[in-house]
């Protein structure tokens, strides 16, 4: 089973305050349901291959409008396909819409404003949008990405101002079959989660993000690592071929102590880096030398092997 599906699963599973069934149905019906109304007939279906929205669906019309509902099932072909679930009720239907709000007193679609004001019936509207359209990659994948889509542009703007209120960032895209709200960001996915209530998905997310965010810190560091070595052994061999030509150029009499010591230094220890030369300075030279020190003995005998070439 997908992640997405897992999700999809624990939010079936939620128990609801009498409060959020109404909101979490009109999620369903406005993003899902394929509603036919003349002046004489309404009716509305509801198709998907999640059997975990469709038990939410039954539960719901049956817990509020104990309507009756009509399913039938075409079951898969293949092994790796799913079976299509289509819904149907038709009694009651127009009351129920009104009730809803989603049609007025003429039968007329409303636009998508609701009245809830608790939080926990904003989270139901949320979870209904999620259940009804929405989808989440795996967080293994390489981007992370949530995306609800809506049937026209205005339910799109309505859930991402919904979503504003607990400061989640979402976007829109018209696509060809319909208007896409999508979160990009690992952090704001992990809020939405929170606050529609999929605490397992919530910990399973936040567990695959830690241990990507930790490898990604590591695979850094080792490849700073890695460079800094690289130039540290690109610049010992430099400051080694200085001192080779300065040897068969000018030879070592005239150079001063200093230089000296920081000669002997580098052509002892060939391969170690400005620190190490450092720590190891006491014991090859009988004296102290610091990081810095060394590094500007290095550049003298840098200018010296550059004025004898001139020269």
């Amino acid at each position: 089973m997908s992640f997405s599906n897992n999700v999809k699963k624990e939010l079936s599973s939620i128990p609801l305050k009498d409060c959020c069934l109404k909101a979490e149905l009109v999620s369903f019906i406005r993003l899902r349901s394929n509603d036919s109304i003349t002046s004489d007939y309404i009716t509305i279906s509801f198709s998907t291959t999640q059997i975990s929205a469709v038990r939410r669906m039954m539960f719901l019309l049956r817990k509020l409008y104990n309507a009756k509902v009509d399913i039938k099932i075409k079951k898969k072909k293949r092994p790796h396909s799913k079976s299509y679930y289509w819904l149907n009720v038709s009694e009651n239907i127009g009351e129920i819409l009104k009730d809803l709000s989603i049609v007025d007193s003429e039968y007329k679609l409303s636009p998508p404003v609701y009245s809830f004001e608790n939080d926990c019936c904003k989270a139901s509207i949320l979870r209904g949008a999620f259940l009804a359209r929405g989808s989440i990659n795996n967080p293994y994948s390489k981007d992370y990405h949530l995306e609800i889509t809506t049937p026209t542009l205005q339910e799109a703007v309505f859930l991402q101002n919904l979503l504003k209120e607990i400061n989640v960032e979402a976007k829109t895209i018209k696509r060809s079959k319909g208007t896409v709200l999508y979160i990009k960001k690992g952090e704001q996915i992990a809020d939405f989660l929170k606050f529609v209530g999929a605490s397992n998905s919530l910990f399973a997310f936040e567990d695959v993000r830690i241990k990507k965010d930790l490898n990604n810190y590591v695979n850094r560091i080792m490849n700073c690592d890695v460079a800094n070595e690289q130039k540290a052994i690109a610049t010992a061999a430099k400051q080694l071929e200085n001192i080779e030509y300065l040897e068969k150029h000018y030879g070592l009499i005239d150079l001063t102590p200093r230089l000296i010591d920081a000669i002997i230094l580098r052509t002892n220890h060939p391969d170690d880096s400005l620190s190490q030369l450092s720590d190891k300075s006491a014991d090859t030279v009988n004296r102290y030398i610091s990081k810095s020190g060394l590094s500007h003995c290095f550049k003298d005998i840098e200018r010296l092997v550059n004025k004898i070439k001139k020269e």
